[in-house]
C-alpha cells in the first residue's frame, strides 16, 4: 500500500468523531510531564515568543488531554518553528508514531496498533497520575534550533512524502468524515543549552534479578565505554559505582560495560543512546553478579584410576594432549595412543626430569577443566606464583614445556621455574589455593 493510500485509509478509519463545535488547533492540548505524570514547569521563551514547557532531562513524556476523543493519532517531534523549517527529529520507528488512545472517563490507555514491538515502547503515568503517557524519545538534536523542540499529534495525516515530512490537517471540519480534525502542538525546551553528561551505575546484583534492590551497592573501578562510530571513550566507576561521560555531545552512542573476569551481566551490557546534548541523560545502569564457578579439582591419582580413565575416553581427551607439549623422563614429547599408554605414562611420572612431573600435573588440571570440574577463570593465590587464573597457569606451563622439555637436576633456573609451576598445579589439583 502506498504512503498516500495508507494515509487515506487510516484517516477514514480513525478520524475523530468529536462534535464540530470543537474544531480548532489545540482544542485538546499536549501536556509534557515527567515519568510520574506531573506536568513540568512552563516559562516564557523569548526566542519562540511563547510559553514553553521546561524539561530538566532528555527523557520527555507526553500526556494526552483527558478530554481527547478515543481514536488513533500520529505523533512526532520537530524543531521549533522560529526558522520555518519544521525539521522532523523523531528517531523512533515511524510505525511506533501511530498511537491509539482509548479514553474512558478521562483515563487514557495507549496502544500502538502498527508497531512491530509495542511492548518495547516506554510508557509513563498520565496527567496528574491518571492513565498513561508516552516517552517521545528518541529524537536527535535539531540542526536549526539547539535544545528547542515541538511535539505534534493529529488524527488526519498525510505521509505521501515519508515520515520525515508528515502533514497533519489543521484543526477544523474533516472533509472526509464531517467531524473534527484534531491537531495539537506544544513547544518544550530541554535543559539550558549548555550541554549534558551521560551517566549511569554499575552495581552488584546479588540476587541476579536485573534490578538494583535495597542493599545492592555500586561497584568501584569498572570500565564503561562510550562508542560513537570509530571513536571510543572510557570511564571508570567511582566509589558509588557511578560512571559519567562529561559533555558527551549530541549523537547516536552505544554505552558498553566491560565485563570483568569472574562476573556475569544480569542486565544488558550494551545500551543504544540518542543524545541531543541539552541536559544530563541516563546511559543505563548495569547489573553484574559473581559467576558461580566450579573450582573442585581431582588429583593425578584420580585421573589414572578407572573413573578418571572413563572420563578421558568419554571426552576424547587423548588427541588433545600433544598440544600441551607433555614429555617423558628423557624429555621426549609424547602422544599416548590409547588409554593404557596414557595410564602408564601418568603412573611413571617423577621429578628427575622436572618437565615430566610438570607434564603430569598439567594433564590432570587440563582434564579437570575439560570435564567441568574446574572453570578456567577460577583464581588461585599460590605462595610461589601469586594470584592468577587457572587458564593463565596452564598457559605458562605449556609455554615452559614447549621451550624446555628436559630439565634434570642441575639444569639451572629453568628447572626451578618448572618446579614452581608443578607445585602450583599440584596444590590447585588438591584444592589448596583457590581464592
Amino acid at each position: 500500500m502506498s504512503n498516500r493510500l495508507f494515509a487515506l485509509a487510516a484517516t477514514a478509519l480513525f478520524a475523530s468523531t468529536a462534535s464540530a463545535q470543537f474544531c480548532s488547533d489545540n482544542t485538546y492540548p499536549i501536556h509534557i510531564v515527567d515519568l510520574a505524570g506531573n506536568e513540568v514547569p512552563i516559562a516564557f521563551d523569548p526566542l519562540n515568543n511563547e510559553n514553553t514547557f521546561q524539561v530538566a532531562t532528555e527523557e520527555v513524556f507526553m500526556a494526552f488531554d483527558p478530554n481527547l476523543p478515543t481514536g488513533t493519532y500520529y505523533v512526532h517531534v520537530t524543531d521549533t518553528p522560529i526558522d520555518g523549517m519544521d525539521e522532523v527529529v523523531s528517531e523512533n520507528d515511524s510505525m511506533d508514531r501511530f498511537v491509539h488512545v482509548e479514553n474512558v472517563a478521562g483515563v487514557i490507555t495507549l496502544t500502538f496498533p502498527f508497531s512491530s514491538a509495542p511492548n518495547a515502547i516506554t510508557l509513563g503515568t498520565g496527567l496528574n497520575g491518571a492513565g498513561q503517557s508516552m516517552l517521545l524519545n528518541p529524537f536527535r538534536a535539531s540542526q536549526f534550533s539547539q535544545c528547542r523542540f515541538k511535539a505534534w499529534y493529529g488524527d488526519v495525516w498525510d505521509l505521501t512524502n515519508g515520515p520525515q515530512n508528515p502533514y497533519l490537517l489543521a484543526g477544523g471540519i474533516n472533509p472526509m468524515t464531517g467531524g473534527c480534525a484534531v491537531r495539537s502542538y506544544s513547544s518544550f525546551n530541554i535543559g539550558d543549552g549548555s550541554g549534558g553528561d551521560l551517566k549511569g551505575f554499575v552495581y552488584s546484583d546479588t540476587n541476579s534479578n536485573g534490578a538494583q534492590d535495597a542493599g545492592e551497592l555500586g561497584l568501584e573501578g569498572w570500565q564503561v565505554n562510550l562508542v560513537n562510530g570509530a571513536t571510543t571513550i572510557s570511564a571508570t566507576t567511582d566509589a558509588n559505582g557511578q560512571y559519567c561521560f562529561s559533555n558527551s555531545g549530541a549523537g547516536s552512542f552505544t554505552v558498553e560495560l566491560v565485563l570483568q573476569s569472574g562476573f556475569n551481566a544480569t542486565t544488558s551490557s550494551s545500551n543504544a543512546i540518542e543524545a541531543c546534548a541539552c541536559a544530563n541523560k541516563q546511559g543505563g545502569d548495569f547489573g553484574v553478579s559473581q559467576s558461580v564457578m566450579n573450582c573442585d579439582a581431582r588429583t593425578i591419582g584420580y585421573w589414572r584410576n578407572r573413573h578418571g580413565r572413563s572420563l578421558v575416553n568419554q571426552y576424547n581427551i587423548l588427541p588433545m594432549l600433544p598440544a600441551l607439549c607433555i614429555v617423558n623422563d628423557s624429555g621426549q614429547y609424547v602422544s599416548p595412543a590409547n588409554i593404557s599408554e596414557y595410564s602408564r605414562w601418568l603412573r611413571r611420572a617423577r621429578s628427575w626430569n622436572m618437565a615430566y612431573m610438570l607434564s603430569a600435573q598439567l594433564v590432570a588440571m587440563h582434564n579437570n577443566v575439560l570435564v567441568g570440574n574446574v572453570d578456567a577463570n577460577c583464581v588461585i593465590n599460590d605462595p610461589d606464583l601469586g594470584v592468577m587464573t587457572i587458564e593463565q597457569l596452564i598457559q605458562q606451563a605449556v609455554a615452559s614445556l614447549c621451550a624446555n622439555p628436559f630439565t634434570p637436576p642441575c639444569s639451572g633456573p629453568t628447572r626451578n621455574v618448572q618446579r614452581m609451576l608443578k607445585n602450583a598445579l599440584d596444590r590447585a589439583n588438591n584444592n589448596q589455593t583457590w581464592q
